[in-house]
């Protein structure tokens, strides 16, 4: 009623011309970006006035952090390489808030001159071992984009290239970003494209370790490897023994914008200032330079991206881990397909690079001669996301992303990175606004949930696998980018929960800490710099919606880190060319002066309407589930005003404290801010207030409530005996083995206009759409709930043909995965459960032989035990691939019908048939082809054949099994529908691809509801003298048109199977198939 009244009163406002403004006032607004910004100079003036020219600044202790030089320190080694690294980040950071703010500018200047000062002359001459994708997009890109707001390439006050304090700028920073990327060329000299992960920036020494320390003199030798970047091609550089070569698709694959853009800026000072490279090379001779092929950047940059697309998954799917040498996947990290760490801005470069690339592509030069169009990174974008979606989406409880195998699309991990945050605002840089809206509620209810988001979450156990978050920016920026497309106010106000979280729970001395743990609230002592550079900065933007940055529509985009960079304007007749007329052939071309213009890029987003008074997101349905999800409804609505830790009740009923504060430091000036909604706890943000709901708005049935978990109970074992594997994957499924202890998620659907259960999850496993769980029927129709018999088992109306036949296409490469089933056992660890937890690692060292024999009985030795099992087709001795296909029949009715059709596959059969074995398992060895049927009677060879195949068509079922010779020898006649107006052959064409060898779910083949019965109205009589049979041929009806017939046709080996169907409390159970 409150709300209806409210409406109306805006409603009347408006009328008499007085504006509702529901949304958040522009004082409030400028507010928040002054906090944003007085954010931003905390850390960095007391970086600066502490700490320059270190790496970082420890924002508890207030002292300065370098490398350490420990190789097996890689989280700081990787990052930090002694070269002022929070202050060449920052400089981006320091134009976009320059804009508005004399202070910044003043800082930004300053920061260019200290830093021209500090490595002028020599460059970045430091015996530091870096990583080169960290490098790369810190060092190499904070100059870059640095420089192009010093130049006013990119917006920023006053008169570009002067300080304002009169010195001149005298492209200082390009000529360090130069040396900087030089130096990292050497990684470059693989024969795979991809580079090497770390380099040193002094001897460019490429898995070279430093020489041992001379113990006699008690001092370190002169370095004997020391080479500049034509020797390093020339030397190829092989890898120690010991020395890691791993790097990973994000790594290799993220470095074309900040090195084609610093080839276009070289290209340009090359070509207009030939006087100042002249003095420059002559008063610099220790800084690296490439100036006789600038074009070296560019080109290795891009080819490291298109090896690693090059290695993508028969799915398209892009694995984390792979050796820069051999250019394999790493058999642990490589497997993992996901859109978080390891992964994640090689599908943003895709995006990014099409869009830099867009105003100038890349020209062909002699070392060049083919370079990739712009459109082909946005293809490789765009097929990603497809097979992102199909087989990494997860909807229900919460829509959010998991990881899985890269080659067989099945899931390997159930936890949620809290980098792959970055996705929704990816999603809206592409168009896909709606998706990424919906992705983006998941991280904001669990932000709220913990107040940052946790390094990695459990949402099938609503629980943290990794504590700490570093202040990672991820989901700051699409927060920014949503906001931008949708220009919904509930973006402002998350951003304001974010910049509240932060300032009441990282506030440091001299900096802002991320948290060690994000449930205590436990501050690290480490600022990284891309809380500077990113998390700040797109807080800021997200305030200021006037920012030139936001008025333009030039192709300028964000790199990795957050550093906005933009092509040169001035481009050859040669790029202008290939923008205008790419694919088409010369003689076609227009000449200039024509009409003809460039090719549109693709639309950012489409102009999404929001409603004038309200909020859109804080309105929608299913806002509240991902709440549900994450477990908000477990903390109290209204939370005590300043306590150091919150005591309360998680699902299990256990008491769990949460930090919500860092108050412990008195000199916390945002200690006591209010960490609680305006309206209640089931509200997030929790700054959001409830004027922004629409009136009648309400929340969707949550899908929870139609979902049942069930606990089995353990079942006891002897002393010293070791269970089995309660269940393992098996291709298009689960395979369980025992359902001692074990938790099984159901949620209850309405399909075709009848409920059906389906099975959801089996312990931390989800069941995606289109999976089976398997389970001898045995085991069912013994078991018992609660002390009642819960689950029925029944025979199905339908039946399984099973055939073996031949294909020219080539078997995918098989994963990488171990040889061997007992090497598999110990890459299977995380998969192998007992009682419903995860084995011990020791455990599982000292089980491993007792386990093998325990089992193996159970999985066909010859397949080997992967963490995801993949069908390899067989090669027969001509080189064709013998692929196993399950089709779903109907057997027929009428008083010709056969009512018990010959079985030949029973339980261990039809598993082992889930992996391969040799056709001898299928008895039916021939096919007889008999076409329709129906013209006249088959001749006398077709009684030597067991299986008779037909078309559907041109005459009734009755007269085609009368055309057939009586004999023992027929075991089967099967009918192929061809009708294609029928939903059946539609059906299963979407099932299955028998060209293309099927998906996921490729045995289980067509639901019996898209099959007609084929009805037999006559006595079956023997074709030869009219005779009644004693013993009728059965007949089965089978959809799948021309490819079906073809296949089955050509079968090496055919089977028959029966099949049954489980209810839970009355409810058929959809895809869980018992077998006998």
């Amino acid at each position: 009623m409150k709300l209806d009244v409210l409406s109306n009163t805006l409603v009347l406002l408006g009328i008499i011309g007085i504006p509702p403004c529901l949304c958040m006032s522009e004082s409030h607004i400028t507010n928040l970006r002054h906090e944003a910004m007085e954010m931003f100079h905390h850390g960095f003036e007391s970086y600066m006035n502490f700490a320059y020219p270190a790496d970082e600044i420890r924002p508890l202790s207030c002292l300065a952090l370098d490398q350490d030089h420990e190789p097996n320190n890689s989280g700081m080694t990787d990052v930090l390489g002694n070269y002022s690294l929070t202050a060449i980040d920052s400089l981006s950071a320091l134009g976009i808030l320059s804009v508005s703010s004399p202070r910044s500018y003043t800082w930004f200047w300053d920061t260019v001159q200290r830093v021209s000062k500090t490595y002028w002359g020599r460059g970045f001459d430091r015996d530091s071992k870096v990583q080169v994708f960290e490098t790369v997009i810190r060092g190499v890109g904070g100059l870059i984009s640095g420089h192009q707001f010093a130049t006013g390439m990119l917006p920023i006050p006053g008169t570009p290239g002067y300080s304002h304090k009169g010195w001149r700028y005298s492209d200082e920073l390009l000529h360090l970003a130069h040396d900087l990327a030089t130096r990292l060329l050497p990684a470059f000299t693989t024969d795979t494209g991809l580079p090497y992960p770390r380099v040193n920036l002094r001897y460019g020494c490429v898995n070279v370790r430093p020489p041992p320390v001379d113990t006699e003199h008690g001092e370190q030798p002169a370095e004997k490897c020391r080479k500049d970047e034509e020797e390093a091609e020339k030397a190829g550089f092989k890898p120690l023994r010991n020395e890691r070569t791993e790097t990973c698709a994000a790594g290799a694959g993220s470095l074309t914008l900040e090195l084609t853009t610093l080839t276009r800026l070289l290209q340009n000072y090359k070509t207009h200032y030939p006087e100042r490279l002249e003095v420059f090379l002559k008063t610099t001779p220790h800084m690296k330079h490439r100036w006789d092929d600038v074009e070296i950047f560019e080109r290795v940059s891009q080819q490291a991206f298109w090896a690693v697309w090059e290695r993508r998954s028969s799915l398209d799917l892009v694995g984390g881990g792979l050796d820069a040498v051999t250019g394999a996947w790493e058999p642990q990290s490589g497997s993992l397909a996901g859109i978080g760490a390891s992964t994640d801005s090689f599908f943003e470069y895709a995006m990014k690079t099409y869009i830099l690339l867009s105003s100038s592509p890349t020209v062909p030069d002699a070392k060049n001669p083919n370079p990739r169009l712009p459109h082909e990174y946005l293809e490789v974008f765009e097929k990603s996301v497809a097979a992102i979606n199909k087989y990494m989406l997860v909807e229900s409880p919460a829509f959010f992303y998991q990881g899985v195998h890269m080659a067989t699309g099945e899931p390997m991990v159930q936890w949620v990175d809290s980098l792959s945050a970055f996705w929704p605002g990816l999603l809206t840089l592409a168009g896909d606004v709606a998706t990424a809206e919906r992705a983006c509620l998941f991280y904001t209810a669990l932000w709220q949930r913990y107040q940052a988001l946790p390094e990695r979450y459990v949402p099938a156990k609503q629980s943290i696998q990794l504590h700490w978050w570093p202040g990672r920016p991820e989901f700051a920026e699409s927060i920014y980018h949503l906001y931008r497309a949708t220009k919904d106010v509930w973006y402002l106000r998350v951003g304001e929960m974010i910049l509240r979280d932060i300032q009441r729970r990282c506030w440091g001395r001299c900096g802002w800490g991320g948290l060690e743990d994000v449930k205590t609230g436990k501050v690290s002592d480490r600022m990284e710099s891309f809380l500077l550079s990113e998390t700040a900065a797109y807080l800021y933007l997200l305030f200021d919606d006037t920012h030139p940055l936001h008025m333009g529509d030039l192709p300028w985009v964000f790199t990795t880190e957050g550093h906005p960079i933009i092509m040169p304007k001035a481009r050859t007749q040669e790029q202008t060319e290939i923008l205008c007329y790419k694919g088409r052939p010369k003689s076609d071309r227009k000449p200039r002066g024509d009409e003809e213009t460039c090719e549109n890029v693709k639309v950012s987003h489409p102009n999404v309407k929001v409603g004038e008074l309200f909020s859109r997101t804080a309105s929608r349905t299913d806002t509240f589930h991902p709440y549900n999800a994450v477990g908000l409804h477990l903390l109290p609505d209204n939370v005590p005003r300043a306590p150091t830790t919150l005591v309360f009740l998680n699902r299990e009923n256990v008491p769990e404290e949460f930090g919500y504060y860092n108050d412990k430091d008195e000199e916390n000036p945002y200690r006591y801010i209010t960490p609680y909604s305006p309206t209640n706890g089931s509200f997030y943000p929790w700054t959001l207030p409830p004027q922004l709901i629409a009136p009648l708005s309400y929340c969707a049935k949550l899908p929870g409530e139609n979902k049942l978990d069930l606990v089995f109970s353990v079942v006891p074992v002897k002393v010293g005996e070791i269970p089995p594997p309660s269940w393992i994957d098996i291709k298009g499924g689960v395979l369980i083995n025992s359902l001692s202890g074990l938790r099984i998620g159901f949620s209850r659907e309405l399909i075709e206009g009848r409920i059906e259960y389906f099975i959801t999850k089996i312990g931390d496993r989800i069941i995606r759409q289109g999976e089976a769980v398997i389970i001898e029927k045995i085991n069912i129709d013994s078991l018992q709930v609660d002390g009642q018999a819960r689950f029925r088992t029944s025979k199905d109306e339908g039946y399984e043909v099973v055939f073996d036949f031949e294909t020219e296409q080539k078997p995918p490469p098989p994963p990488p995965t171990p040889t061997t089933a007992k090497e598999g056992l110990k890459d299977k660890k995380v998969e192998i459960k007992m009682d419903g937890k995860d084995l011990d690692e020791d455990i599982l060292k000292r089980v491993e032989e007792i386990l093998w024999d325990s089992f193996k009985n159970k999985i066909h030795e010859k397949a080997p035990l992967a963490p995801r099992r993949t069908l390899t087709p067989k090669l027969t001795s001509k080189g064709k691939a013998v692929i196993r296909r399950h089709l779903h029949a109907i057997l027929s009715s009428g008083i010709g019908a056969q009512e018990t059709p010959p079985l030949t596959l029973k339980t261990h059969a039809f598993l082992k048939s889930m992996e391969y074995t040799p056709s001898p398992t299928l008895p039916w060895r021939s096919v007889y082809v008999a076409g329709l049927g129906c013209d006249s009677p088959l001749p006398s060879i077709a009684a030597t054949y067991p299986i008779i195949l037909f078309k559907r068509g041109k005459c009734p079922f009755s007269q085609k099994m009368n055309n057939l010779p009586t004999s023992s020898g027929i075991k089967l006649a099967i009918v192929v529908n061809f009708d294609d107006t029928v939903v059946s052959h539609k059906i299963y064409e979407e099932v299955m691809d028998l060209d293309n060898g099927g998906g996921v779910n490729d045995w289980s083949g067509l639901r019996d509801d898209y099959l007609i019965r084929p009805l037999l109205d006559k006595y079956q009589v023997d074709s030869r003298n009219g005779q009644r049979r004693k013993n009728p041929i059965p007949l089965v009806f089978v959809g799948g048109g021309e490819a079906t017939y073809a296949a089955l046709g050509e079968a090496r080996g055919v089977g028959l199977r029966e099949r049954w169907k489980v209810s839970l409390d009355g409810i058929v159970v959809g895809n869980f198939v018992p077998v006998v």
